[in-house]
């Protein structure tokens, strides 16, 4: 099975099982917490697959480390150590991401600026992206000084370039296409 497959099965099957305990927005947010654990601290991920630790080790480190998280995701947490599978932890919660996001109308935005946006410019770009878009939308905010001025927006498979960056390197490209 694939890296993709392993991580839909179990996204999958955490979602149902959140949605039929009617605990989906809970889910969702401790999901995206413990995954941001396991980015930050690799060294996690590398102990819970230590082939050499016993399982009651293995839910003994879990048991310590995600003490707030019971129920459900702890659960799921031990499942997920006991096969094997606690390393695809950030992809199961990317593919729950984006099974919530859907379910929810919900369409995340990645915007890319020079300098940070203002609280009012993001909340007219997010009234804009709404009303075009018929959905909710996150906003994701990404600061690149490469791109001199002007934004740079993402969602889904759409890539709206409107920075000043990528104007010069189209008007280099025909310029250059004339000789």
């Amino acid at each position: 099975m694939s890296q993709n497959n392993i991580a839909s099965a179990y996204a999958e099957a955490i979602f149902e099982l959140a949605e039929e305990n009617d605990c989906l927005d809970d889910i969702c947010y401790d999901l995206t917490d413990i995954s941001n654990i396991f980015t930050a601290n690799p060294e996690l991920t590398q102990l819970l697959t230590i082939p050499t630790l016993s399982k009651e080790e293995k839910i003994s480190v879990l048991e310590q480390v995600f003490v707030s998280y019971k129920g459900i995701l702890f659960d799921f947490l031990c499942l997920l150590t006991e096969r094997n599978r606690i390393a695809y932890i950030c992809e199961i919660e990317s593919v729950f991401r984006k099974l919530y996001n859907q379910k929810n109308n919900i369409e995340e935005v990645t915007v890319t600026t020079g300098v940070k946006l203002t609280d009012d410019e993001k909340c007219r770009l997010t009234v804009k992206l709404q009303n075009k878009l018929s959905k909710r939308i996150n906003l994701i905010e990404k600061i690149d000084s490469q791109i001199i001025g002007g934004v740079r927006l993402q969602y889904g498979d759409v890539l709206i370039d409107n920075s000043i960056a990528s104007r010069i390197e189209n008007m280099t490209k025909e310029l250059n296409s004339d000789e």
